[in-house]
């Protein structure tokens, strides 16, 4: 995936044209707000995060400040917001690792995603896609199965950490037990780059890594994570049309905050970040990223988060993958 720089993405601030009205005098915001990227800037979540808070801040009547607190796969940004007043003023650039994963992975988390966080806004979801070379004779999910199932042990799936790991090991849970080896990596560019050269015979990762070379013809893309189909793979069919109903693999970003902040305070911030999310300008923005705008209110999010939370836990208790 190309994404633009973030001088770009906060380019966009005066193109949006969103209105500034005079609020904040009195009530809620009374001073800036806190936003907490739990990776290093540069990063999808950290530009979407700085898509969305640069135009955040006029309807707000505040100033929006985006601090990047990296480390641990987002425990540390994500302890730093569970752990701040449930005021409004301390947000979390939130995604399924330090919402939804990390609890059912790592045995001495120093917070609860489920206790001590919570939704306010969903901006975007980032499909998975079920990637293989070329050179494999599969067409489809189902050929895959059937030539995983004649060759047991003889493919291998690539990972660069939990979440490409989970998503393949729910593919195989709902395909019957199929045997893949694992083949870990220290990042996905080494990944892709066995993958190319059909060393590996399998990824299931976000699919705007994989673009390019889906179009070139590089990579086989056979099926996507997401309920619908993907609007930039408009042609690539769904996990349940594969013939795997309930499989459902995306990344996502989205505000979080402290658990416990008024639902008045996180309406407030859901409304204008649904607005900011459904301006022209930003939409056209997250969709040349390879994500899918969303926007939505804190209980939608909530619902949402709940769901992954299940989900992934579940996956973890199929895979036997114990805590580290």
């Amino acid at each position: 995936m190309t994404i633009t720089t973030r001088r770009q993405a906060l380019g966009l601030t005066a193109a949006a044209g969103l209105a500034q009205p005079a609020f904040g005098q009195g009530g809620y915001p009374s001073r800036p707000i806190r936003v907490i990227v739990p990776f290093a800037p540069g990063g999808t979540t950290d530009l979407m995060t700085r898509l969305v808070a640069d135009n955040l801040g006029a309807p707000l009547g505040q100033q929006v400040v985006v601090e990047n607190r990296a480390g641990a796969f987002g425990v540390i940004g994500a302890d730093a917001v569970a752990k701040a007043a449930p005021d409004g003023y301390t947000l979390l650039a939130g995604s399924p690792g330090p919402m939804a994963v990390n609890g059912h992975v790592y045995r001495n988390l120093p917070y609860d995603p489920a206790r001590d966080l919570c939704g306010v806004c969903m901006v975007a979801n980032i499909p998975y896609v079920m990637a293989v070379p070329t050179s494999l004779p599969v067409a489809n999910v189902q050929e895959f199965i059937a030539l995983a199932r004649a060759r047991p042990g003889s493919l291998n799936f690539a990972t660069s950490g939990m979440a490409s790991r989970l998503t393949v090991e729910m593919f195989r849970a709902m395909a019957g037990g199929v045997e893949l080896e694992m083949v870990q990596y220290r990042g996905g560019a080494p990944a892709r780059t066995d993958l190319l050269a059909g060393r590996i015979q399998l990824v299931i990762e976000q699919a705007p890594a994989f673009l390019e070379d889906f179009r070139a013809g590089r990579l086989r893309a056979l099926a996507v994570g997401t309920k619908r189909r993907f609007s930039l793979l408009p042609d690539v069919p769904t996990m349940e049309e594969a013939g795997l109903p309930g499989y459902e693999a995306n990344a996502w970003m989205g505000y979080g905050a402290p658990a416990g902040t008024p639902i008045e305070i996180r309406r407030r911030l859901a409304t204008e970040i649904d607005a900011i999310v459904k301006t022209p300008a930003i939409r056209e923005r997250l969709v040349s990223w390879g994500s899918e705008p969303l926007g939505g209110t804190p209980e939608e999010m909530d619902q949402m988060l709940a769901e992954d939370r299940e989900r992934w836990g579940r996956v973890v208790q199929m895979a036997g993958i114990e805590k580290e």
